[in-house]
């Protein structure tokens, strides 16, 4: 049995600078980085709780980490600003003739 991948936003807050390259590092095994501390992941629930694991081997307590499950149909309205040609632009509901 298979289980379902989901879109998760992870964010982290990482004193050390050592820790944090070695969160990002891990991170971007699991996902696609859009901001410096904010990686966009498709986990299934096991690579989700892998994930965690990962990551509490590199964080310690005085850091924060977030991760938030985004369900589908808010990851196809997510838009990033600042980065061109990641994500597709919006489509027109209507032409004009």
């Amino acid at each position: 049995m298979t289980s379902s991948r989901r879109w998760h936003l992870v964010s982290y807050d990482i004193r050390d600078p050592k820790r944090l390259r070695r969160a990002a590092k891990v991170l971007s095994g699991f996902g696609i980085r859009i901001q410096y501390s904010v990686f966009t992941c498709q986990l299934s629930d096991r690579d989700r709780e892998r994930l965690r694991w990962e990551l509490g081997k590199v964080l310690a307590e005085e850091d924060a980490l977030l991760i938030f499950g985004i369900c589908n149909q808010c990851m196809e309205t997510l838009r990033e600003l600042d980065v061109k040609g990641r994500w597709p632009p919006d489509l027109a509901g209507y032409a004009i003739v």
